[in-house]
Parts: structure tokens; C-alpha cells; sequence
């Protein structure tokens, strides 16, 4: 009897080494799904078109290679209309609903920031949030070790510009105009560290987001003797500041974070914009690196229409880049977890896209310096090193 019931045991154990392991959600033998959540009718209604479509040219370039490990990569894409309680709406729909192995990409601080429950709940990795926000990387936040962070925090830009400003000119009054909201919280923690280390004060001037009325701000940063005016917004509204500014015949130098880096600020905001310099986390769309010439190289292989082509295309793009190489990581049956870990192996990953990124269990920041784009006679030009 004891030699008949080892026999069906060690049976018994041969068929459950047999039993094919249940796929991980949105993965299947052919392909693996990701969520993206976007602006696609709200106030960055053009970013939310561009940067999934960088995103999803590179994705078609691998999946005509034969994707990752036999499996092409299909992104479902959700609208937000810049909204936090729509992001959360959205989100859970493309985790409950859709299943999708991971999410990938989602723009905004405060939509991201709104997000981190499902996250934690569903242990779904979030891959290169679209946003500059230095909380991204925060790993003492909820969801924070699923978070996979790529550009330079919005703290971290905060520091460096009022760095540069004060290089230029010990005497320079700074002033910032700032979203309040998450972004702007974000930036201000590092304006503060500087103020700090500095000893200054800088004059601060907040908005709503989706104000499109700057006369006040503009007017109080001119009667504060503000000469430098960093500006932490999107496109609009440091294209209406400086307007603004222009009409009052007030000319200080101005700067703005990582997302005003779009060539349409300057190019729209005409003779107020000469000059206007950002901060930027990547190699320019347009330069010698080996990043960009493969971008220019696949917009031309897929007839990309020329107004898409550019700084948040090429973002789009880079970050795909990085999400794959996470993929072939995880291994030819890739789980959630595993994911994670692959992601956490990147030690100076770099493909010429960003300057190089290293993850470990305790630290998923990605980029920490910028460099400064400036624009002169209607171009961008790169008119620093990598700052840090």
C-alpha cells in the first residue's frame, strides 16, 4: 500500500511540473499588451498625438524584426484630457478591463501621482511616466518600487537653473511662474534648496492649470524688479507669459522647465521668445548621437508627417527604446515581476538616446543632469554641457 501511494505521489508531482504555467496578464504566445494614458482631448491634446506615435514607431520597427521573444508589442491608449480623476478612470479600465501586461508612459505629474493606488493594488510597473516630477523616483511612495522614472526631476531643474542664473549674474532677481498643482509642488522643492544654498528669495507666482490669463503674475514679476523668470508650465502658457511680458515692455531673461523645451515656445511666442532657454534630459532629436540618427532614420522608413517630427516625437521614441530592452529582460516568459527585475539590471544603459541610466532595487531615477536649449533666430540650440 505505502509503495502504491508513492507512486501516485511522485505521479502527482510529474503532473504539475507538467501544467503550463498561466501567462501573465496581456501576455500572450504572439503578443504583449501595454497601456498608455494620454491627453488626447484636453489642453495637451498635441503632445498626447505625438508622443505615442514616436512611442509606436519604434515599437513597429521591432515588431518587424519579430518583436521580443517572438511577441510583438501592441499599446492601447486611453484619454485623460489632463484630468487626474479621469487618469484613474482610465487606468483601471486598461488594468481590470484590458489586462495589460504593464503601463507605459502616462502623462503628467498629477495623473501619474493619482494612479499610485492601482499601481500598488495590482502590482502593475509603470515604465517612463511623462512627466519631469522628481517624485517619480521617490521609492518611499506608494508604488514607488514599480515606478521606472527617465527624465531629470523637476526638483533637480529647479536647482540647475537657478545655478546657471546666478553663474550669469550674482545680482539677478529671480522670479518663477508655476503650475499649482503637482508639477509645480515638484519644482519648488528644488527652488528651495537653492534659495537654501544661495540665500536668496525668489519671487514666486503661482496659476491653475489651464489659466490662459498671465497678466497679473507678469505684471507682479516686472514690479518685483524680477530679471530671470523661470517658467514651469507646458507650451501655452510660457508662450502667453512672455507675450504678456512683451506688451508691457518688460525684458527679463526667461527659462522654463523640462516640457517648455517644445520647439513651439519659442517659435510661437515669436520676438518674446528670442533668447528663451530650457532645460532638456536627452540627447536633442537632431544631433550626432546615435539615438537620434536612428530616429530620423525610422521617420523616414515610415514616413512620419513632418510636423510630428521633433523633440516630443523623438521623447516618444527614446522611451520606447528603453521599455523593450526592460522587455528582453524579463525573460522569454515574462511576469510583472520579473519586469521589475530586468529593469532593475541597467547599469549605464545607453543606446545614445539619454545620457546613461542605471536602475537597482534602490534607485529608479534615471536621469539626474540637463542640458540648457536656447532659442536663437528662431532655432534651438544647445548651449551648455550636461549640467548637474
Amino acid at each position: 500500500m505505502k509503495r502504491v501511494v508513492g507512486t501516485l505521489i511522485i505521479i502527482g508531482l510529474l503532473a504539475v511540473g507538467c501544467v503550463k504555467r498561466a501567462p501573465a496578464p496581456g501576455v500572450t504566445d504572439t503578443e504583449v499588451l501595454i497601456g498608455n494614458v494620454q491627453d488626447l482631448s484636453g489642453p495637451l491634446k498635441e503632445l498626447g498625438a505625438i508622443i505615442p506615435s514616436g512611442s509606436n514607431m519604434y515599437f513597429q520597427y521591432i515588431n518587424d524584426q519579430g518583436g521580443v521573444h517572438g511577441r510583438s508589442i501592441k499599446m492601447l491608449i486611453e484619454d485623460h484630457q489632463y484630468n487626474p480623476q479621469k487618469a484613474v478612470a482610465a487606468t483601471k479600465k486598461l488594468v481590470e478591463k484590458d489586462q495589460v501586461f504593464c503601463l507605459f508612459q502616462i502623462l503628467g505629474t498629477s495623473p501619474c501621482e493619482a494612479i499610485r493606488p492601482i499601481l500598488s493594488e495590482t502590482g502593475t510597473p509603470l515604465i517612463a511616466p511623462a512627466t519631469n516630477s522628481g517624485t517619480m523616483s521617490d521609492l518611499s511612495r506608494e508604488a514607488g518600487d514599480l515606478i521606472f522614472h527617465t527624465d531629470t526631476g523637476y526638483d533637480r531643474q529647479g536647482e540647475i537653473l537657478v545655478d546657471y542664473i546666478l553663474n550669469q549674474n550674482s545680482d539677478a532677481k529671480i522670479g518663477i511662474v508655476y503650475q499649482d498643482d503637482d508639477y509645480g509642488e515638484n519644482v519648488l522643492v528644488g527652488i528651495a534648496r537653492a534659495e537654501e544654498e544661495h540665500e536668496i528669495t525668489v519671487q514666486k507666482e503661482s496659476y491653475q492649470r489651464g489659466a490662459i490669463d498671465f497678466k497679473g503674475q507678469t505684471m507682479n514679476l516686472l514690479k518685483g524688479g524680477c530679471t530671470d523668470v523661470i517658467i514651469a508650465g507646458i507650451v501655452r502658457e510660457p508662450v502667453t507669459v512672455m507675450k504678456t511680458a512683451e506688451a508691457m515692455n518688460y525684458k527679463p531673461n526667461f527659462f522654463g522647465t523640462g516640457p517648455t523645451v517644445d520647439a513651439r515656445v519659442g517659435k510661437l511666442a515669436g520676438s518674446a521668445g528670442e533668447g528663451f532657454t530650457a532645460t532638456y534630459w536627452a540627447n536633442m532629436w537632431n544631433s550626432d548621437a546615435p539615438g537620434p540618427i536612428l530616429y530620423r532614420e525610422l521617420c523616414e522608413k515610415y514616413d512620419i508627417p513632418e510636423p510630428y517630427i521633433g523633440l516630443y516625437h523623438y521623447y516618444g521614441f527614446a522611451t520606447a527604446q528603453l521599455l523593450v530592452e526592460g522587455l528582453e529582460r524579463a525573460g522569454r516568459n515574462p511576469t510583472r515581476k520579473s519586469l521589475v527585475r530586468g529593469l532593475e539590471t541597467f547599469k549605464n544603459w545607453d543606446v545614445g538616446s539619454f545620457p546613461p541610466i542605471t536602475y537597482n532595487r534602490n534607485d529608479h531615477a534615471g536621469v539626474d543632469k540637463v542640458q540648457l536649449v536656447q532659442m536663437q533666430n528662431g532655432e534651438q540650440v544647445v548651449i551648455t554641457d550636461w549640467l548637474e
